[in-house]
């Protein structure tokens, strides 16, 4: 999957001004001026108050999280663990309903994983179905996650991206959609139906592209 196109520059600008780091600074930056009305300070405040900023805005430790989801390389015999570490480092940053989807997929993943092999060898799954489900955890679902929480989470939360929507409504629909893809693909590899399991496959693989997916307006 490509990288996400990166942002313009007035784009950045916008994602600066509801970042955290800009948010601490503000804030710091208000107590400067709270201790000029105050009188506590007087001469030099506004160097004051850009230093209270410029502590707040540098200080405020900047998140690796969204970096270190899509930089994991992890084999095919320990995905159910890293799926359970990776639902658990990104839960609290998720909205409800998102978050409602990711556990449903972590459950049919956990159900899905390690059945593979015996499904491959029985014939219910070609050995290209089973690699889609693999690259489920290794890429489609740590690129939709990674491409949320580079945004800051105001941001995502209130504005609009280029299609219209949030990047959480953007979010919660892709999970749910996803949800739904492994749902079906599980069941139709259960039951042993080739066919509709071909054509869940393809719908997966078209469906997820975090490159458009979080394209700012």
């Amino acid at each position: 999957m490509n990288d996400l196109i990166a942002p313009t520059p007035m784009q950045k600008l916008r994602l600066y001004l509801y970042s955290n780091r800009n948010i601490a600074g503000c804030v710091l930056g208000l107590l400067g001026l709270g201790l000029l009305f105050a009188g506590v300070i007087d001469r030099g405040w506004p160097l004051i108050v850009l230093g209270l900023y410029g502590v707040g805005a540098l200080g405020w430790p900047r998140s690796t999280l969204a970096e270190s989801i899509v930089q994991t390389e992890i084999s095919g015999e320990a995905l159910v663990e890293h799926l359970q570490r990776l639902v658990k480092q990104v839960a609290r940053h998720m909205p409800p309903a998102a978050l409602e989807s990711l556990r449903n997929i972590q459950q049919t993943l956990e159900e899905l994983l390690p059945r593979l092999s015996e499904l491959k060898r029985s014939g219910a799954m070609s050995a290209q179905a089973a690699f889609t489900v693999q690259e489920t955890l290794r890429r489609y679902l740590p690129d939709m996650l990674s491409g949320y929480l580079k945004l800051p989470p105001i941001f995502a939360k209130t504005q609009a991206l280029k299609d219209g929507r949030t990047a959480a409504q953007t979010l919660s629909q892709q999970l749910q959609l996803l949800d739904e893809s492994l749902k079906r693909i599980a069941r139709d590899a259960f039951a042993g139906d080739a066919e509709s399991l071909i054509v869940s496959e393809r719908f997966l693989k078209e469906k997820f592209d975090a490159k458009s997916a979080f394209e700012l307006a």
